[in-house]
């Protein structure tokens, strides 16, 4: 019965990850057509959120690349909301937006009903917001200068309500190109069950919203708390009947900054367990099959040493063909090296984050901790 319960959850894992697969490439390539950005003809006036806390090691790329956006300036509004930064965030912030009116910075003292940490700063900043189409990045992403062009088509002529893009992570170390692959991973599903009809959430620092869908769920100050603000606010706007889009396209990809320590990953990857409890069971259902597909390979291996490694061959192929496919489709450089190792990434990873989740380690983002 033991060995029947772990080949079940093997093989269920890698029919996932196949179907997954075949529904990012069945994407519709119209979608993808690189000329529609440039067809743009509305640039209507837009609004761009930026929440920082304590980000000065990061603020002036995110703020540089805002600068350099294919889009008129004057239909920009830009407000970066210092949520009580310890560090030099705010004054280099103010330095670096003295010459350019259309920028705003907005020094985050007030909490707002139920909202807390970045919910609250959004909260705050999209009091200030006086257009109906705003965009939210984080400040340690560097955004792509045909990022609006991209999205903003899907909410003016689509008529989404909301709309995400592509993030994916980039650095110097190995450490860093294997959380870029896990990272294409998890968009790579997000693109998939998008292109299957089933409603997955939308990436906080790559999504566009509009000003009427998001008072139509009553704001973050009146959601409860999560520290996954993005899935809650997507899931809101969805519960009101408004419509949703995930771009997988090279225009759509904006780069975010690696973790650099092993205590900053593990606490970035128990937030995201921690608001995973209000995912939908499919969710929960794919979590619970990725956790459980090392500890089930490894009863396999002793069990049936054949079998196991024909899974195990099986599942690193087909998820280094979609890693591949992503990185061509996103017209990014291939990562050979962590590629390879990738899989040895992925058991420590997987091992790593479950025993921290289950600590007794308060999660801990940004100075700020929750239990």
């Amino acid at each position: 019965m033991l060995e029947l319960a772990f080949i079940l959850i093997l093989w269920a894992y890698l029919l996932l990850l196949l179907m997954l697969f075949s529904a990012y490439l069945s994407a519709d390539k119209s979608n993808g057509s690189l000329e529609k950005s440039s067809e743009v003809t509305h640039l209507p006036e837009i609004s761009i959120l930026i929440p920082a806390r304590n980000e000065e090691e990061n603020i002036l790329k995110c703020l540089g690349s805002i600068l350099a956006l294919d889009y008129p300036k004057d239909k920009l509004h830009i407000l970066i909301g210092d949520d009580q930064s310890s560090d030099n965030t705010s004054n280099l912030v103010g330095a670096f937006i003295e010459k350019y009116p259309y920028f705003q910075l907005v020094s985050i003292q007030q909490t707002l009903g139920s909202a807390k940490a970045k919910g609250n700063v959004l909260a705050n900043l999209m009091r200030l917001v006086q257009t109906e189409i705003v965009f939210v990045t984080d400040a340690d992403i560097e955004v792509n200068p045909k990022w609006v062009k991209r999205l903003l088509p899907k909410i003016t002529e689509d008529k989404y309500a909301i709309v995400s893009g592509t993030t994916i992570v980039k650095g110097a170390k190995l450490f860093h190109k294997w959380q870029g692959l896990e990272w294409y991973l998890g968009t790579g599903y997000i693109a998939g069950f998008d292109q299957l009809g089933i409603p997955t959430t939308a990436v906080g620092n790559n999504m566009a919203f509009t000003k009427t869908a998001y008072y139509a769920t009553g704001g973050y100050e009146n959601m409860p708390f999560s520290v996954t603000e993005d899935f809650q606010l997507y899931a809101a706007i969805r519960e009101k009947g408004y419509r949703s889009y995930n771009e997988s396209h090279p225009d759509s990809v904006n780069i975010s900054a690696a973790q650099n320590y092993i205590y900053a990953f593990l606490h970035q990857r128990k937030r995201w367990l921690m608001g995973a409890r209000a995912l939908p069971w499919y969710w929960l259902f794919i979590f619970g099959l990725q956790a459980l597909f090392y500890p089930c390979l490894g009863g396999m291996l002793l069990l049936h040493l054949s079998l196991a490694i024909k899974i195990w061959v099986i599942k690193i192929v087909l998820q280094q063909t979609f890693l591949l496919t992503m990185q061509l489709r996103l017209k990014q450089k291939i990562e050979w090296l962590a590629m390879v190792s990738f899989e040895f990434y992925s058991i420590w990873s997987i091992l790593a984050m479950m025993g921290f989740y289950f600590s007794s380690n308060a999660m801990d983002w940004k100075g700020r901790k929750y239990n």
